[in-house]
């Protein structure tokens, strides 16, 4: 399916019935095939939407600057539109990045949050490395630096990593470079603020490569709950998914209240 908003066609699918509600956000180079495991599972206890961000996937890919803010409205009026009023959020990567910035932004939203080794309160490490991801992204090899980057996103033993390649390289070059400029400066100027104004539960599940500050994250956000997936780089929603969708099972069923 898709929708415009200011002119801009987003793609997304929508499944199940019932007052549990699901929003799955795929990160950067990602598309909606990403959550596939996820929306299978979950539309079996209510309604779930799954986007694919503009820019991605079969949504518009409009030469512009793309930003976590600009996702994060993309995606509240999508679910407005189609009535998802009081969703679970589940974000991978960049995604939850964008699922703590609607947290903040509009607090009466989301029911709860979960974070599949999303890129929140980076280490002091990772600077370098994603620096240099950019410039390989701005260059004429960009598609080497796009497999290079999944490549160091997964383990050798990851069956995804091909799926993965392919999602990447079928995001175009700007919307590449664009988005990943925006993630360092949210980051920066946005991350805390965010972390700190959230109200609602939050699981972390991390993967085998460490992309967030969690103690710094549980001191601004002292309901997150953590957990980390067992043999599984980065794009764990595909990796391990008889893994992840319980853990979310059981993150929904002790901490996020049911409507009704």
């Amino acid at each position: 399916m898709k929708l415009a908003h200011d002119g801009v066609q987003l793609s997304f699918d929508i499944a199940g019935a019932g007052p549990l509600q699901f929003l799955f956000v795929h990160g950067l180079g990602g598309d909606r095939t990403h959550f596939a495991p996820q929306m299978e599972y979950f539309a079996r206890q209510g309604r779930a939407l799954n986007a694919e961000l503009r820019g991605h996937g079969e949504s518009d890919k409009p030469q512009q600057a793309y930003s976590i803010e600009g996702f994060a409205d993309d995606l509240v009026w999508l679910c407005n539109r189609q009535q998802i009023t009081k969703p679970v959020i589940v974000g991978q990567s960049m995604g939850g990045n964008m699922a703590l910035e609607i947290a903040a932004r509009y607090p009466d939203f989301p029911a709860g949050l979960v974070l599949l080794d999303s890129g929140v309160l980076f280490p002091a490490s990772a600077g370098t490395v994603f620096a240099g991801y950019l410039e390989g992204l701005r260059g004429a090899d960009f598609a080497d630096e796009a497999r290079k980057i999944v490549a160091d996103s997964c383990l050798p033993t990851d069956r995804c990593r091909a799926h993965v390649e392919q999602t990447f390289l079928a995001t175009p070059q700007h919307v590449l470079v664009s988005t990943f400029t925006s993630l360092f400066p949210w980051d920066v100027h946005r991350a805390r603020e965010c972390a700190q104004a959230c109200r609602v539960p939050v699981l972390y599940i991390e993967a085998a490569h460490r992309l967030a500050d969690l103690d710094r994250f549980a001191a601004l956000c002292p309901q997150l709950v953590t957990a980390k997936a067992v043999g599984s780089g980065h794009f764990l929603s595909l990796e391990v998914p008889e893994q992840i969708n319980p853990m979310i099972d059981r993150f929904i069923s002790l901490y996020v209240r049911r409507p009704g």
